[in-house]
């Protein structure tokens, strides 16, 4: 494929959104010219170069420079940037910026990539912040808005990036989207990423962990509770939380409360550069994520990093997560609704085989899933709109 001028938009911070940062700089390697727009949070720079890819910031000193459907500041700056730099192709991550874009975009004829990693509608509707006033509890939760932007996003997505086939599926299902436009990018680590990383765990297991955003719907109250209740039976566990969000401060005071609070770490926010040191310390990664309709359609890149650290893991059985381990043998899935259930998934795995779950989630990590094989997916995507 000739060498194309690509525009990239992503409503978050640049640096620390890894999958944009891994897609811009992959397709800079493939001697495409890259910018990625993405939201102004303080940095001294508006503009600059990294990776091989020019970062363009939006909203600086702005109120309103978060994006939301028609935000005229992100739809005057993606214009410019459009003008400035002539895109042959833009990738819009998520369906919120993809407005601003398309009207960037018209009378162009510049065709658009949608990065959609998630059911965005489902995830509004579990994230604490859309329920905390009037105004967007009636926008999300009463009036179909969600669905509204979904189905104009995908309606002038040219191709779109999924993490996982139920993905695929339900745009098929729901939109009848065309098969042949979708292609699977799978949120995975590069090879070499985790080197500092000693791909093994203690056996018996010490040290259970999540990394990532507090939410709702990650249930991480239940998780705080269920290995309370392990933690009685098995005295040498411990509980690394590391991470912040919505329900941080719900989460830190329940730990306070529970009889074993010395042996939960909470360790705020953190870097990319910190998750070596962090899975480091971490023997089995635990996903008890709630079986809602958001978790049904993607794939949390945790699971990837898991195992190409070599740490078992211990999922809810949401579908993807349940096809996943099925194939790979790298952990054990089942309930997470209640604390008991969590405690009784602790019990089987301090039980199980985790020296071959280490061993067969590396091995899988090596042979297929590592972000060097997704980029044959992404050049397929860049390859298909490139024809139309």
């Amino acid at each position: 494929m000739t060498s194309k001028t690509i525009l990239y938009v992503v409503n978050a911070k640049v640096p620390e959104e890894i999958r944009a940062e891994k897609i811009c700089s992959a397709l800079a390697n493939m001697g495409h010219r890259v910018i990625i727009a993405c939201k102004w949070s303080g940095e001294d720079l508006i503009r600059e170069t990294t990776q091989g890819y020019l970062i363009s910031r939006i909203g600086k000193d702005k109120r309103l420079a978060t994006c939301f459907p028609g935000n005229p500041i992100w739809t005057n700056a993606i214009k410019d940037l459009v003008h400035d730099f002539k895109p042959d192709i833009i990738i819009c991550r998520e369906m919120i910026p993809m407005l601003s874009c398309t009207q960037a975009a018209k009378g162009r004829n510049i065709p658009i990539i949608l990065d959609m990693a998630e059911h965005y509608p489902a995830a509004m509707r579990e994230w604490k912040k859309y329920s905390q006033n009037p105004l967007s509890r009636f926008f999300v939760h009463t009036l179909p808005l969600p669905e509204l932007i979904e189905s104009h996003a995908v309606k002038h997505a040219d191709a779109i990036i999924t993490v996982c086939e139920e993905q695929n599926q339900r745009l098929q299902s729901q939109y009848s989207y065309p098969k042949e436009a979708l292609f699977i990018v799978h949120n995975t680590p590069e090879k070499s990423i985790f080197n500092d990383v000693i791909p093994r765990c203690n056996i018996p297991p010490i040290t259970f962990g999540h990394h990532g955003y507090f939410t709702l719907e990650r249930n991480l109250e239940n998780l705080v509770l269920g290995f309370d209740i392990a933690a009685r039976q098995f005295p040498q566990i411990t509980l690394l939380l590391a991470g912040t969000g919505e329900t941080l401060e719900d989460v830190s005071r329940l730990v306070q409360t529970v009889s074993s609070r010395d042996r939960i770490h909470l360790t705020g926010p953190y870097k990319a550069k910190d998750l070596s040191d962090l899975y480091n310390r971490t023997d089995i990664g635990i996903l008890p994520y709630a079986e809602q309709e958001f978790r049904q359609y993607t794939l949390p890149n945790k699971a990837f990093d898991y195992m190409a650290c070599g740490k078992p893991i211990i999922s809810s059985g949401l579908q993807p997560m349940k096809r996943l381990l099925d194939e790979t043998g790298a952990g054990i899935y089942g309930p997470c609704t209640s604390p008991e259930d969590i405690s009784l998934m602790i019990e089987r795995i301090m039980e199980a085989d985790i020296q071959t779950m280490s061993e067969r989630g590396h091995q899988a990590f090596l042979s297929k899933y590592h972000w060097e094989n997704e980029v044959e997916q992404l050049q397929s995507a860049l390859f298909f709109v490139g024809k139309k």
